[in-house]
């Protein structure tokens, strides 16, 4: 049987937090390449990204070319108004997950919950185009908390037997509940403890399932005679994340700006790629 819990998140992680900047209207609304948009237009570009000044186009690839991040996310065919903001959309996602956060999941219930879209539109700029992107989100690294009282099993639901329980603190708050009328126990340790529990009570019951953060599921134990029901509760410890980036993009490079007094077009090399 189980019953959706939701609890307060515990934990806190990196937090990034940057101011919004005004906007306008759409520079590239008459046209689909950026040798298309009027500078003025440009200018006026909603969320306009640092580095608004017009300069000489950029005749010869950054020494570090060839790099890449390889984090598999293809460069558009044909690179323009409407590809641009996907693929940076795609490229920050997997950017952010990949190389800011690391993400690895350390358990079964663990869960990464980032996301973002592009802010307003992309403004044109020499060869490429200026984005901003905003994101924010959680990652879940849930524990465990279990709660024991007596209780009647539901029809057709065999209580355990607490001789067929391995875990000593599961035992304890099993026995305690059946003594005093409650007792309860914490995982407090997110990864491979959690896991362990996890898996200990599956292999109690088939029926036994948790699905994530918030989740929670009972099973009902034998204690020398008294029926003692235990819920078991993943909790929504995680941690909160807000951020902004601004990217410049054209045919052969692809750069990174965390900061929005860096022109975007001197942030960090990710990508650049020779000229076919």
């Amino acid at each position: 049987m189980h019953r959706r819990t939701l609890l307060v998140g515990l934990g806190v992680g990196a937090l990034s937090l940057a101011g919004c900047l005004g906007g306008a209207d759409d520079p590239g609304a008459s046209g689909t390449t950026p040798a298309d948009t009027a500078t003025e237009d440009s200018e006026t570009a909603t969320d306009a990204a640092p580095g608004t000044d017009d300069g000489d186009a950029r005749t010869d690839l950054p020494s570090e070319c060839p790099t890449s991040q390889d984090l598999g996310v293809e460069w558009p065919t044909e690179l323009d108004e409407s590809t641009v903001e996907p693929f940076v959309e795609d490229y920050e996602d997997a950017y952010y997950r990949e190389v800011v956060v690391e993400y690895e999941p350390e358990s079964q219930l663990d869960e990464y919950d980032l996301a973002g879209s592009v802010s307003g539109s992309p403004r044109a700029a020499e060869d490429g185009w200026i984005l901003k992107y905003s994101g924010g989100g959680g990652v879940y690294r849930p524990t465990l908390l279990g709660g024991a009282t007596p209780a009647e099993a539901p029809d057709g639901v065999e209580p355990i037997p607490i001789a067929e329980v391995d875990d000593e603190r599961v035992v304890d708050t099993l026995e305690a509940a059946a003594e005093t009328g409650e007792a309860e126990f914490h995982v407090d340790t997110p990864g491979e403890e959690v896991d362990r529990y996890v898996d200990r009570f599956s292999s109690l019951s088939s029926d036994f399932y948790l699905s994530g953060p918030g989740d929670s599921d009972t099973l009902y134990f034998d204690v020398d005679g008294t029926t003692v029901e235990l819920s078991v509760t993943a909790t929504n410890f995680h941690g909160d994340y807000a951020w902004e980036a601004w990217y410049y993009v054209d045919e052969q490079v692809v750069r990174r700006a965390d900061d929005d007094e860096i022109d975007p077009r001197e942030g960090a090399l990710l990508e650049c790629r020779s000229g076919e």
